[in-house]
């Protein structure tokens, strides 16, 4: 009697309800991901457009240099101008140094404060994504939500096997980009 009530338990207990979806696909075609990125590209080729600025101020440093070194060569000037040259030549060498050393450390600086700001960003994306399929699993019924593209640390699928569970990643990009710009 026990056994038969433990079946009859079993028989009415439903299956929780599954689903899948591939996260990386949802995040490659978001519409507010590609703007992100453009953005992100737009503020990286700002860096660099001043780093390359910078670059010719130096150029035109070391042009000025070569002058200066050349006009020291000469055997006929007086000791004098020889003096002042050389304190002209190591002041200019100080101030091509220091500009390079200010250019390397701005554009670190600045990359590394990008690539923090790129992060957050795309933190923040990525839980709107797992928010948009939070809420459509919530609608539709669905106890559970697996990520077909997820791999653990050792870089496995986390996900080996799903008999029939329905893969709502079109129905969740649908609902991500449905405020998307238009494209022209």
């Amino acid at each position: 009697m026990l056994a038969g009530l433990a079946r009859g338990q079993e028989d009415s207990e439903e299956k929780p309800r599954t689903a899948v979806v591939n996260i990386q696909k949802l995040f490659k075609n978001f519409h507010k991901v590609e703007k992100t990125q453009g953005e992100i590209n737009t503020e990286r080729a700002k860096i660099q457009k001043d780093h390359n600025d910078t670059m010719g101020r130096i150029r035109s440093m070391d042009e000025g240099l070569r002058q200066l070194v050349a006009r020291l060569q000469k055997t006929d000037l007086e000791l004098r101008d020889r003096a002042s040259l050389e304190r002209e030549r190591g002041m200019r060498l100080q101030e091509r140094e220091s500009l390079d050393r200010e250019r390397i450390s701005t554009a670190m600086a600045r990359h590394g404060e990008l690539n923090r700001k790129m992060v957050v960003r795309m933190e923040n994306l990525l839980e709107e994504i797992r928010e948009i399929v939070a809420g459509h699993a919530e609608r539709t019924g669905y106890d559970l939500v697996f990520d077909i593209e997820g791999l653990n640390t050792s870089q496995v699928p986390m996900l080996l096997f799903a008999r029939d569970a329905p893969d709502i990643t079109p129905m969740i990009l649908k609902e991500l980009n449905k405020n998307a710009p238009v494209r022209e």
